[in-house]
């Protein structure tokens, strides 16, 4: 074996750590890229929900004067109030 050889033996050995390959690891991204997905998940849901719930009571409002229980006053008036009270 000629004495390059023998060297680069030596180095791979010395950083082989049995399951990456020669080197220090995964490194950072093997935890960044999770945690950066699961994050724009929880964002994501957390904007729909709010989205959603901002839309219920005017949709109820909505049916109930579709069903003819309210008149056109009253469903003007309590959906100002609605959009007034909203987040």
């Amino acid at each position: 074996m000629n004495t390059l050889g023998a060297q680069t033996a030596l180095i791979l050995a010395d950083n082989w750590d049995g399951r990456y390959g020669p080197g220090w690891g995964p490194g950072p991204w093997f935890f960044l890229i999770p945690l950066t997905f699961w994050i724009a998940v929880i964002v994501i849901v957390v904007l729909a929900r709010r989205r959603w719930r901002g839309r219920h009571g005017e949709s109820t409002l909505r049916d109930v004067y579709a069903h003819g229980e309210i008149t056109e006053a009253e469903y003007r008036a309590r959906l100002a109030v609605l959009r007034e009270t909203r987040r």
